[in-house]
């Protein structure tokens, strides 16, 4: 099925650890309004393991663990010699950037976290430690950029998860200012108006399942993710149960008309589109 016709930008946001079931039982009212408004599911499902690592190596590799390597933060840089398409890379050939924001490192991984961002192919800014000081860092990068991938990470449930257990007052608390500051980011790009951007809003995993303030197990409070789709080109509807951080990564080169590559083990979330003004995709040149 050919992608969405005009689509220019596409906005990435990972709310790290948000349970989908966070959603209604916190009245999350800017999440809980946009399942009325945009193509979603409460039932992703993450990579195993579900951990951030691990995830977020698939969201941008398009393969699961077992392939990229990456299972923890300890296995991030023997991983990079693996024969992958990364996602920032593919999309720079069809000259489309892809720009990061993410929170502040630690004084000793900065290098660290600079050189792995341009490896990948993101120019990447890590300031601020939560969803609010992050989006004021990205907030002129929001406004100037209508072309390409921006990319947010906002770690704020998953801190919290850690430190007073997931679904605790504490997790509440936080998710409640994770939720304001997807207001933030709907009121200032207008996307869910605008036929040539789309927002995925994603988890990369839950947390509380077998361990009360942890996340790495299989358990279905621990793999079980929400993702939600927006922009004006969206059909507001169900996505399918099961759809994951490979399904994203997918649709993102999609909607800019490049066919994923082969060897990437996720599918274009072409349900969440307007059938109509569609464009046909161009077939991508993979790597040797």
């Amino acid at each position: 099925m050919p992608s969405p016709s005009g689509i220019s930008r596409v906005i990435v946001v990972v709310l790290d650890g948000l349970r989908p079931d966070a959603i209604v039982r916190f009245g999350l009212p800017r999440l809980g309004a946009l399942l009325e408004t945009t193509a979603h599911t409460l039932t992703g499902q993450t990579v195993e393991p579900s951990t951030t690592a691990a995830v977020l190596a698939s969201l941008f590799t398009g393969v699961r663990p077992a392939v990229h390597g990456i299972r923890n933060e300890h296995g991030m840089l023997p991983s990079l010699v693996k024969r992958l398409t990364p996602l920032p890379r593919l999309l720079g050939r069809y000259r489309q950037p892809m720009f990061g924001y993410m929170r502040a490192l630690p004084f000793g991984f900065r290098t660290i976290g600079t050189t792995l961002a341009a490896r990948l192919g993101v120019r990447a800014r890590f300031e601020g430690h939560d969803a609010e000081s992050i989006l004021a860092a990205a907030r002129p990068g929001l406004d100037r950029t209508r072309r390409g991938v921006i990319y947010l990470h906002w770690p704020d449930a998953d801190d919290a998860g850690h430190a007073h257990g997931w679904m605790s007052e504490g997790y509440a608390q936080a998710v409640r200012r994770l939720d304001e500051s997807v207001g933030r980011v709907l009121d200032a790009t207008g996307v869910l108006h605008d036929p040539e951007t789309v927002i995925m809003l994603m988890a990369d995993h839950g947390g509380g399942g077998t361990v009360a303030d942890d996340h790495e197990s299989d358990h279905p409070d621990d793999v079980t993710i929400p993702i939600v789709i927006g922009g004006g080109q969206v059909e507001p509807n169900l996505l399918p149960t099961g759809s994951s951080p490979l399904d994203v990564c997918a649709t993102i080169p999609w909607l800019f008309g490049i066919v994923p590559p082969p060897d990437w083990q996720g599918s274009p979330l072409r349900s969440a589109f307007h059938p109509a003004g569609r464009r046909e995709i161009r077939q991508v040149e993979v790597a040797a």
